[in-house]
């Protein structure tokens, strides 16, 4: 994923609430947004637009899913690296190109959801 300063077609909503973690690294980007309450209320919302660079679906190990938690973040090369270790042979090569070479500290982070 990547965080954007404006929104974009596709773009997802990362909420600051949900989301600390992403304020240490992306601190400029956060922003606000409206949005209408169940009770036709409107609120303000802290947070970040983001945007997918890039998918994976299937090709993890079975223990994938004991090191890594759903709604992890993969900040860092060096926990990139660790993740692809988890990634059954036949998937490598995608993986190197959808994730390892598009990896750019600060620019833009993995976010694992299962």
């Amino acid at each position: 994923m990547k965080i954007i300063k404006e929104p974009k077609p596709k773009f997802e909503w990362l909420s600051h609430k949900d989301n600390p973690e992403l304020k240490t690294d992306y601190s400029e980007f956060l922003t606000t947004r409206k949005i209408e309450l169940e009770n036709g209320k409107i609120e303000v919302e802290k947070g970040y637009y983001s945007v997918c660079i890039s998918y994976q679906r299937k090709g993890v190990k079975p223990n994938f899913y004991t090191k890594f938690k759903a709604d992890d973040f993969i900040f860092t090369f060096d926990e990139l690296l660790e993740l692809k270790k988890y990634i059954k042979k036949e998937y490598l090569d995608s993986f190197e190109f959808s994730f390892i070479q598009k990896f750019t500290e600060k620019e833009n982070f993995i976010a694992i959801s299962y």
